[in-house]
């Protein structure tokens, strides 16, 4: 569901060193551009010799600013101190000495055993990805090492901790006019969570963090992409842009319509809360390409596909933050208006998918629809909802007592706003909210509203969902039954998250494709559609 306020941590980028027992490096230089969700968020200048690597960077993200200098320093031919100064923040010095770490912060000395081969992992050092280039592996090869995270010791955290590299191979590139081949190599941290490299010899050129949206250029490779990685449209469909007038604002977007002549079946593609995209994204969190999928591949059994950016995003115009209920509900009222005047749709065959707050406005719209298809849907209004997700989340035993702190925090203070929107307020006194939107959400009862529902429904829900539990998906298609709707198909994927991704429990989870669909999701919704409109 919509994100009150800005809940999210700025979560900077853990980046790794690897230290062996020699240090075999030509003396060179050079800076690094880092970008978060595509936006250009920082830079780190380096040089880089057999004695000395050292770093000067800055990262802006949110309105923060964090200076991060850092030295790494040896002789003989082996690394022996490391110190990281954070501005703001505090400084870390170690030593390497002896199977020894010796970390100092201010007053506070810790030790640590430390086993050579080994990784200095401290955040927001790019450069150290360098010395990786030297390792000896051959293509597919997986060699295992320890980490050290000198920062971690500020959280009184073990510093040691365990990570993987493997040497994919070459691969080509272009860049303006020109091509090159780069090596390819594949960092496994902690948690599975995994660095794709890019090395031309023994010169890091780009990484890439995909579950966190990061990337870090090397300045003088901005634009590079893959060679010949421009996919062609897909040959069974056309598309054309539209805008749509909707009192003061515009909403744009794209209409799939199939090969042949039509009128066509149309659904509608409704989002869930937060600004999206016409492709179903919300940069830099959430980029799982849905409706485009579902368009082009529902476009490929006969069916037309609306998907558009919403008020505010986009094309589209107006405030997506300033708008209530009613403003968004308007939005579909006119899409629908759209659909069914469009000379190649047939006005008697359109139906809406919602996904999570899409799901509680598709019931609303049924008189006009001829089949309806939820995803993640809830069965109780948002109040109750909101807070239901904080507890679930905090029951889960794979968060640390630190994020649970956070999460309790985080429902205490989203207990006051639910209060605050109960008592008519116009304006917040904590978490940032449009509390008119929040009020008004309040009022639907969405088990009342399915119930009016008499067109064939499909519910497809997620197993692992953290913010819809499963139960919801189970009660919604009860309440279609009571009522009578005898055209109600359920479906559980297990292993499945809110966005239909696979949790990040699963064996199927990459954390280098980290919002690939699960492709059930899609042959599900097809073929029902195909079937039912």
């Amino acid at each position: 569901m919509r994100r009150v306020g800005n809940f999210s941590v700025v979560a900077f980028v853990l980046l790794f060193t690897i230290l062996g027992t020699t240090i075999h490096a030509a003396a060179k230089s050079g800076a690094f551009i880092l970008f978060l969700g595509g936006v250009e968020s920082g830079r780190e200048e380096y040089s880089f010799s057999s004695e000395e690597l050292k770093t000067d960077g800055v990262i802006s993200v949110g309105g923060q600013r964090l200076e991060v200098r850092s030295t790494l320093k040896g002789s003989g031919g082996k690394w022996s101190q490391y110190e990281v100064v954070l501005s703001p923040g505090a400084a870390v010095s170690v030593t390497f000495q002896d199977g020894k770490l010796e970390a100092e912060v201010g007053p506070l000395r810790r030790s640590y055993d430390l086993a050579e081969p080994f990784v200095v992992l401290d955040n927001n050092v790019f450069a150290h990805y360098e010395q990786l280039l030297a390792l000896p592996l051959a293509a597919g090869e997986e060699l295992a090492f320890t980490l050290v995270v000198p920062s971690l010791v500020l959280g009184n955290q073990s510093p040691v901790l365990s990570g993987s590299a493997v040497y994919v191979g070459q691969a080509a590139y272009q860049l303006q006019e020109g091509q090159l081949l780069l090596d390819e190599y594949i960092i496994t941290m902690p948690g599975n969570l995994q660095i794709r490299l890019l090395a031309e010899a023994d010169r890091l050129i780009r990484l890439e963090i995909p579950l966190q949206a990061v990337e870090v250029v090397r300045e003088g490779y901005l634009g590079l992409k893959e060679a010949a990685s421009e996919k062609p449209q897909a040959a069974h469909l056309r598309t054309e842009d539209f805008r749509v007038p909707n009192g003061e604002i515009t909403l744009a977007g794209t209409l799939s319509l199939p090969l042949g002549t039509g009128p066509f079946p149309a659904v509608l593609l409704n989002s869930g809360s937060g600004p999206q995209d016409r492709d179903g994204n919300s940069p830099p969190s959430l980029m799982t390409d849905m409706f485009r999928i579902l368009a082009e591949r529902l476009a490929e059994v006969g069916i037309a596909v609306l998907r558009y950016d919403e008020r505010g995003v986009g094309e589209s115009t107006g405030d997506y933050a300033a708008a209530d209920l009613h403003d968004l509900l308007s939005d579909v009222e006119a899409l629908l208006d759209y659909l069914a005047a469009h000379p190649e749709i047939d006005p008697q065959r359109l139906a809406m998918l919602g996904h999570s707050e899409g799901a509680y406005f598709a019931p609303l719209f049924a008189e006009r629809l001829s089949a309806v298809v939820l995803l993640a849907g809830a069965s109780i209004p948002l109040d109750e909802l909101m807070v239901e997700q904080l507890d679930y989340q905090i029951a889960q035993p794979w968060f640390t007592d630190q994020e649970r702190a956070y999460l309790e925090e985080l429902k205490s203070q989203v207990e006051v706003l639910i209060q605050e929107a109960r008592e008519g307020k116009g304006e917040s006194s904590g978490l940032a909210a449009n509390l008119d939107w929040i009020r008004q959400h309040m009022e639907l009862r969405p088990l009342d509203n399915v119930a009016q529902v008499k067109c064939p429904v499909l519910i497809v829900q997620g197993e692992e969902d953290l913010q819809v539990m499963p139960y919801h998906a189970k009660a919604l298609a009860q309440r279609l039954r009571e009522a009578g709707n005898d055209q109600v198909t359920l479906e559980l994927l297990p292993e499945t998250s809110h966005i239909f991704t696979f949790a990040h429990t699963s064996p199927q989870f990459d954390s280098l494709q980290p919002f690939a669909l699960n492709p059930q999701l899609v042959e599900i919704v097809v073929s029902w559609l195909a079937e039912h409109l």
